[in-house]
C-alpha cells in the first residue's frame, strides 16, 4: 500500500483528517473525531483539534 504524502491543501499534514482517509487509517480517524468541535470548510471533515484539519472553522 502505497502512503499518500500531500495533503489536499497541498502541505505535508501526516495527521490531517483528509490524509488519514486517503491511507485508510480508520483507528486514528475515530480517535481525532470522537468530540467534533471543527469542521473543515474544505472537505466538511469533523474533529476535535483544528490541527487535523486544512480549513478549521468552529463547530457552533
Amino acid at each position: 500500500m502505497t502512503t499518500k504524502t500531500t495533503c489536499r491543501c497541498g502541505a505535508e499534514h501526516h495527521g490531517h483528517l483528509c490524509m488519514l482517509k486517503s491511507n485508510g487509517q480508520h483507528d486514528e480517524i475515530a480517535r481525532i473525531s470522537s468530540d467534533p468541535k471543527f469542521y473543515c470548510f474544505i472537505c466538511g471533515g469533523e474533529a476535535n483539534c483544528a490541527e487535523n484539519l486544512c480549513e478549521p472553522t468552529p463547530i457552533e
